[in-house]
């Protein structure tokens, strides 16, 4: 296990951007790790240079920092097409020394160019690398939110679903298996070896309902009262009904 961290990273990159803006004067080749530690230190905070040098936000804001400070090179630099005056050339150059002269101020000039540019089409690489990774996590993240978004409404189907059936349930269980009748079924099958209260109404229609009479149906989706099944008595009583009907007597 490492050691804990003297200083969180936000208080390290709060001493990086205050030396950047006083100290650094606004220069990220200033940004050296060795500086930001003697900079710390005369502020009265304990920090060694391997502190910034380890911390991840520490030097992606220096990156931050650096691009910044490039967005503002080029947007301050005067880039332009210099013509090659071949006129004026053939003009001033009558000797081998102007020529030579001349032609090493203008290989100066593209040279510079060469040199400014090359950090910018290594920047703007690097943004395309960066452009195409965001790309595909954003790709991704929407195939993630469309999965959980199925996985959400699945979810709220079946809570639905358990909601209408848990309602059936209590609605049996209080037709059922009210407090009296459950004592009830206690004191004839425990003899009076669970100690049940005496004050006790049971509802004879629900104990016969309960013990001799159909169970319960099960939850069949629908809440409401589930559809009854004649018993053989009332069946018996239903066909003699109807053939007393059939002769009219």
């Amino acid at each position: 296990m490492g050691r804990p961290k003297k200083n969180s990273s936000q208080d390290l990159v709060m001493i990086l951007d205050e030396f950047y803006e006083t100290e650094g004067y606004g220069d990220p080749r200033r940004l050296k790790f060795s500086n930001l530690e003697a900079f710390a230190n005369s502020k009265g905070i304990t920090a060694k240079a391997y502190d910034f040098k380890r911390d991840e936000k520490v030097r992606k804001r220096i990156e931050e920092l650096t691009e910044m400070s490039e967005i503002e090179r080029v947007a301050e630099h005067d880039v332009g097409y210099r013509n090659l005056d071949i006129e004026g050339f053939l003009k001033k150059c009558r000797t081998t020394d102007d020529l030579v002269k001349w032609l090493t101020e203008v290989d100066g000039y593209w040279r510079g160019m060469y040199d400014y540019c090359q950090p910018l089409i290594a920047r703007d690489k690097r943004f395309m690398r960066e452009k195409s990774s965001l790309e595909r996590k954003i790709t991704e993240l929407e195939n993630d939110n469309a999965l959980e978004q199925k996985k959400l409404k699945d979810t709220v189907s079946e809570m639905n679903s358990l909601k209408k059936e848990n309602m059936y349930l209590r609605k049996m269980l209080r037709t059922y298996l009210y407090p009296n009748l459950a004592n009830e079924i206690l004191r004839q099958n425990t003899k009076g070896k669970v100690p049940v209260p005496e004050n006790n109404a049971v509802n004879e229609d629900a104990m016969g309902k309960l013990i001799e009479g159909p169970f319960p149906a099960a939850f069949d989706g629908v809440q409401g009262k589930a559809k009854k099944k004649p018993g053989w008595k009332e069946q018996l009583e239903a066909d003699l009904e109807r053939g007393l009907g059939s002769d009219g007597k």
